[in-house]
């Protein structure tokens, strides 16, 4: 009889899994995904698209209801499980009813934060996570009502090209000196601003919001230097932090994350975490790569096929933010003993910058060309040598490495 395993969240991480785990242990495991979004799990890097009428909401679906099925997975989206009793091996789900588990996965994201700010909870404040989130955005583009976005990473650069593109007027407004301070330096960050701004979004850095007026909803809001912006509605996108209630209160040890071990696994027993909920080594990661790398490994472990270790992840960004092509991995910022080669080119809107040290590549950015975006990462994860492509490498693995560009 096959060994019942829960799999709590129904986003990328927990489909990631189930994948993994068909290829590795299929029949071994009786499969249950539990999951409180009301719809199966989807791609949330697609939302923004869907934000702004680019793709439709059923078109970013990972996997079809018979995929699933075929795989002989049980599926239950729209329910939230409650508690987790690790003397009993089971889980309680709204509504009073118990799911046994033999193992038991965690895989249940992150929350957006919202800023401790007066007016802070009025109406018209929102944050931009996921598919439920874009429905409500969608109103207010309809509408085209005035929104301030809060926040100038990934999250918030996409919900405000999402919404500019549907029709509502954009100010986005970010803390720091540059967009993407995680994954851009200052000339990168630079022309992205330019960028995006010729989409009609306004953007104001060094924007500290201290206050959201309003009687009972959203009428404006107020900066730390004493500036005021029109506004319909405020939308935090200014970062994430991980779902550990429920394994706090199992009792399972959580620092800012839930600590797993280099198989994901928990101090419980036979419970693990993956994606954006688990912390490993001391670090959370809150992207999607991550995630999948994890699952890879815990889905041998399961499977009993060892070796498999969890190392932690070359951080890298690949994506179109606000429209833009934008990549980033490993030490772009350089330091001692290291080098840079940089390529710019304002108005073609590309830049590029690759950071060299011990002859070897070992940080990236990209802006408008990511074509050889891979190959880099390749170069920086595989620590290869690059001496021999050292004076081609800044115009891609076709000029670099010509025999294998077919």
């Amino acid at each position: 009889m096959s060994e019942p395993l829960v799999i709590v969240g129904n986003g990328m991480a927990a489909a990631r899994l189930v994948d993994e785990l068909a290829k590795t242990a299929l029949g071994r495991y009786a499969v249950a995904v539990i999951g409180d979004e009301p719809r199966l799990a989807y791609n949330r890097v697609l939302l923004s698209s869907v934000l702004a009428g680019e793709t439709g909401s059923h078109e970013i679906e990972l996997r079809p209801a018979d995929w699933w099925r075929h795989r002989g997975v049980t599926v239950r989206y729209g329910y939230r499980v409650t508690e987790i009793d690790t003397g009993r091996r089971e889980l309680k789900i709204d509504g009073e009813e118990s799911v046994e588990y033999s193992k038991l996965v965690l895989a249940t994201g992150s929350t957006p934060l919202r800023l401790n700010v007066p007016g802070a909870d009025l109406a018209g404040v929102h944050t931009f996570r996921d598919s439920r989130d874009v429905d409500l955005l969608l109103t207010l583009a309809a509408a085209r009502k005035r929104v301030v976005v809060v926040g100038g990473g990934l999250l918030g650069l996409e919900a405000a090209y999402g919404l500019a593109k549907a029709g509502a007027p954009v100010t986005l407004l970010h803390l720091m000196d540059r967009l993407m301070e995680r994954q851009l330096d200052l000339p990168a960050a630079d022309l992205l601003k330019i960028l995006v701004e010729r989409k009609g979004i306004r953007i104001l850095l060094n924007a500290s919001t201290a206050r959201i007026h309003g009687d009972n909803h959203v009428e404006a809001v107020e900066l730390a230097d004493g500036s005021r912006i029109e506004a319909d509605a405020v939308i935090f996108a200014a970062g994430i932090k991980p779902n550990v209630a429920l394994a706090k209160d199992a009792g399972i040890a959580v620092n800012r994350g839930i600590v797993v071990n280099d198989v994901m696994q928990t101090a419980s027993p036979d419970i693990y975490a993956i994606g954006e909920c688990a912390e490993h080594r001391g670090t959370c990661y809150g992207l999607v790569e991550p995630a999948y790398e994890q699952a890879r490994v815990l889905a041998r472990h399961l499977a009993g096929r060892r070796p498999a270790a969890y190392q932690g992840s070359i951080v890298s960004t690949n994506l179109k933010v606000s429209g833009v092509s934008v990549f980033s991995a490993g030490d772009f910022m350089g330091g001692d003993g290291s080098e840079s080669l940089v390529l710019t080119d304002r108005r073609r809107g590309t830049y590029k910058k690759l950071v060299i040290a011990d002859g070897r590549l070992t940080g990236a950015v990209l802006i408008g060309d990511t074509v050889d975006a891979l190959w880099y990462l390749e170069l920086i994860r595989n620590r290869e040598k690059v001496a021999a492509i050292r004076t081609d490498m800044m115009f891609g693995r076709a000029l670099a490495h010509p025999s294998r560009a077919a």
